[in-house]
């Protein structure tokens, strides 16, 4: 079958009132309709799927790239980390103590946490491009409100914002690139999009450039946060006109095209983003299940570590005898090693279609590197220095194979939204309290390196006892299905999209 006689009977698509209108869900449906007949070959399926990686991916990439982050608060953390070891910045702001320090960073998380969920909703609602378009304007905007702030207050209140700019964008990428990819392919997509390694790089070269720069107006410090709003606001409206809202409305694809890869996924797992359950029922549906907990948890933990290290890294680095300058430049090759190991894991995590087991080595080699940091980093530069690939490969390498997991594991489409969101809102949650774990300057941070370990090994043992639950109700489901007769089997019927309660849906593992 051709697969293009439903929307060939669309009239034309209908214009929406105003920038909050919502997405025709007739244009869904009759591609979904399209997407149930359409016949292809394996060369067509790989096409399509070549022609997403090459629009779709390389706008979100760049979208990142723009404000040298995978998260929009990860370039933010890289920045105001290695903006703190510069005096000027310091005096500024008004940052006289380690106590003020950390409380600037940890009321980012305010609005951040209140917001993520809403904004997810917000997303589904008036799709991707205008959601990301308003989540980087926004964000953009309150870092160039750096370069001419000043005062502790104002420090604070931008943090504030920042945070609230920033709401929905991780857990809302991972939502949307969920349309595109089987969830096989997943975790490698997310991994080239959302690693911290990226803003650290990058934040650690131009911080190192940027800190000689000094003009009758603007400081060293000024420029980075500069540099990065510039090129964030530009890509906002790059968003805007060229990111499909969704796959169904994808006009780089042709109607043949828009039902293949719609049926690329309802052969995988049946996503739709309209229909189905609302907000309030995904909610419901999500914090009733047991599993959201359990990420949440993972998430949150190594998160500890996550919310920290970016922050400190410099401050730690430059506390190993360094100087200002030296620490910013040192800080760029942990994160280029970890670069590799994010990618080398999230590839061979989809080649072998296993979560798992990945997420616990990627949190037993930063909880080695947390351990030799709480343990010889006063007496070993060398030691303390390679201490730090190990947290920074760990650490990073856990957000495409959790939050990938998380979307494989959650079904329908509305409670993977919503629980994608509800997971990083609240493991955020936490991150409020995550930079009070360094209280302890005066002893090179030992302390709160053996905290963020206990986090750390605390994610592993969850993700492993996540791993035997799934792989056990993937085998009680298997042996409920082998037991029904096919009267029974027929009972449960054709749904428009399953559900992961239902015996048929297997969790990857």
């Amino acid at each position: 079958m051709e697969g293009t006689a439903r929307q060939n009977e669309l009239g034309p698509k209908l214009k929406r009132a105003h920038f909050f209108s919502p997405l025709d869900p007739a244009v869904a449906e009759a591609v979904n309709k399209d997407a149930e007949t359409v016949e292809y070959t394996p060369e067509e399926d790989y096409k399509v799927k070549r022609k997403i990686d090459n629009v779709v991916l390389p706008l979100v990439i760049c979208s990142i790239l723009s404000n040298e982050s995978n998260l929009t608060h990860d370039s933010d953390r890289t920045n105001i980390g290695n903006a703190h070891v510069i005096t000027a910045f310091n005096e500024n702001f008004g940052i006289t103590d380690n106590q003020k320090w950390t409380l600037a960073l940890s009321i980012f998380y305010v609005g951040y946490c209140l917001l993520e969920m809403p904004a997810n909703v917000l997303q589904r609602r008036i799709g991707a491009n205008r959601f990301f378009f308003l989540s980087l304007t926004f964000w953009g905007l309150a870092s160039l409100s750096f370069v001419y702030a000043k005062g502790y207050g104002a420090l604070l209140a931008l943090r504030v914002l920042l945070g609230i700019g920033e709401a929905g964008y991780y857990a809302g990428m991972i939502y949307y690139l969920s349309f595109w990819y089987k969830r096989h392919e997943l975790a490698m997509r997310v991994s080239l999009c959302m690693t911290g390694t990226y803003p650290g790089a990058i934040g650690g070269l131009l911080a190192f450039g940027l800190v000689r720069a000094k003009t009758s107006l603007l400081d060293g410090w000024q420029f980075l946060y500069l540099i990065e709003a510039i090129p964030t606001l530009i890509m906002a409206s790059m968003i805007l006109f060229f990111l499909p809202p969704f796959p169904f409305y994808a006009t780089f694809l042709t109607p043949r095209e828009r039902a293949i890869a719609q049926a690329r996924l309802n052969r995988d797992h049946k996503p739709q983003s309209h229909g189905g359950m609302n907000g309030w029922q995904g909610f419901k549906a999500v914090v009733t299940d047991i599993h959201a907990w359990m990420f949440m948890t993972i998430y949150a933990s190594f998160n500890v570590g996550v919310a920290t290290i970016s922050y400190f890294l410099p401050t730690i680095i430059a506390g190993l005898g360094f100087t200002a300058i030296n620490a910013q430049g040192l800080t760029v090759a942990p994160y280029i090693a970890g670069w590799f190991m994010v990618v080398f894991q999230a590839w061979h995590s989809d080649k072998t279609r296993d979560r798992g087991w990945h997420i616990m080595l990627s949190c037993f080699v930063s909880f080695v590197g947390y351990l030799i940091l709480a343990t010889a980093v006063q007496k070993s530069v060398g030691a303390a220095y390679f201490a730090l690939f190990l947290v920074i490969g760990g650490l990073y390498s856990l957000f495409p194979l959790v939050m990938s997991w998380a979307a494989n594991t959650f079904a329908p489409t509305s409670k993977r939204g919503v629980g994608t969101a509800f997971i990083v809102s609240i493991s955020n949650c936490v991150s409020i309290a995550s930079p009070q774990i360094y209280f302890d300057p005066q002893d090179s941070y030992r302390k709160g390196h053996a905290i963020a370990a206990g986090c750390v090994f605390l994610s592993m043992l969850v993700a492993f006892l996540l791993h035997m639950r799934l792989s056990r109700l993937n085998k009680r489901n298997a042996q409920r299905l082998d037991l029904m007769t096919e009267d029974e089997k027929v009972s449960l019927g054709q749904v428009t999209e399953m559900s992961d309660s239902d015996p048929r849906y297997v969790f990857m593992t």
